[in-house]
């Protein structure tokens, strides 16, 4: 833009913010060309209420005040099951009791192993990688060193040529950045900090423009669902896919500081594949 602005929160260039629920909303709001007053006249509260919610001055809504703004939005334009559910996490509705974080425990190394030949790797809520096994780090060389996996797409040559659609393998990463971060800000999660390093990681990766476009597109919550993701080998070029099952790690309470844990399985797109389950 001629101003050096984008997205929906106002950001200078080069830099970006964590996803809010005020932002969140006057996007959903001026996208529709519905006004402050006529959301707040439709929503059954004053303008002003609205007027101090999107700046972030006042503190979120109840579950009964964001319904009734959502069923008026919906009205004048369909507001996406995506858009509804990221709108109630930002909220913090339902509300989570905050956990303590868990620590990858001393064992790990060993049950990475045990899913050899196929790769395994606990990540941490900013995709860090804290543990990989051999195959995971076969699968994406150079990713051990960079030690994160939006700044080796980013940074190293290596990840444009093992991913064929690096492009979207990008985007998908940076929607599961935003929507961890968007966990963090729930009020029940403030106990566990990290604001501090929320703003690091976005102004480290906010000096690359594909990221800064990326970051304001549609964002996507975090499902469980396996996730199949197209790869070249790292040695021969050939092609193939893996299936990847997202998993938390089971021995803490879901909070956003809870590692990741991932597999990839093979899929029958390669000769002596077998697809999972047969």
């Amino acid at each position: 833009m001629s101003d050096g602005t984008f997205g929906d929160s106002g950001s200078v260039l080069g830099r970006v913010e964590p996803p809010s629920f005020g932002s969140t909303l006057r996007r959903l709001r001026e996208r529709r060309g519905v006004s402050r007053e006529r959301l707040a006249f439709g929503s059954g509260v004053s303008a002003s209420y609205i007027s101090r919610m999107e700046p972030g001055d006042r503190d979120h809504p109840t579950e009964q005040v964001l319904m009734a703004m959502v069923r008026y939005l919906h009205k004048v334009g369909p507001v996406t099951p995506v858009e509804y559910r990221h709108l109630f996490e930002l909220a913090a509705l339902p509300q989570h009791p905050a956990a303590a974080r868990g620590p990858i425990a001393a064992d790990v190394p060993g049950i990475l192993a045990a899913h050899l030949p196929h790769p395994a790797a606990y990540l941490d809520r900013y995709l860090n990688v804290l543990a990989a096994n051999t195959a995971h780090l076969r699968t994406f060389p150079g990713v051990g060193e960079d030690g994160n996996y939006l700044r080796w797409m980013l940074t190293n040559p290596a990840a444009r040529a093992v991913l064929p659609a690096w492009e979207s393998d990008l985007r998908r990463a940076i929607a599961t950045l935003r929507g961890v971060m968007a966990m963090s800000a729930m009020p029940t999660m403030a106990i566990l900090g990290g604001a501090d390093d929320d703003a690091r990681l976005l102004t480290e990766f906010g000096r690359f423009e594909i990221f800064r476009h990326m970051w304001t597109e549609e964002h996507y919550s975090l499902t469980g669902s396996p996730t199949v993701m197209r790869l070249r080998d790292a040695e021969t070029g050939e092609p193939y896919a893996l299936l990847w099952q997202v998993l938390r790690d089971q021995s803490t309470q879901m909070n956003p500081d809870q590692p990741l844990f991932i597999v990839g399985l093979p899929t029958a797109s390669r000769p002596g594949d077998r697809p999972v389950g047969s």
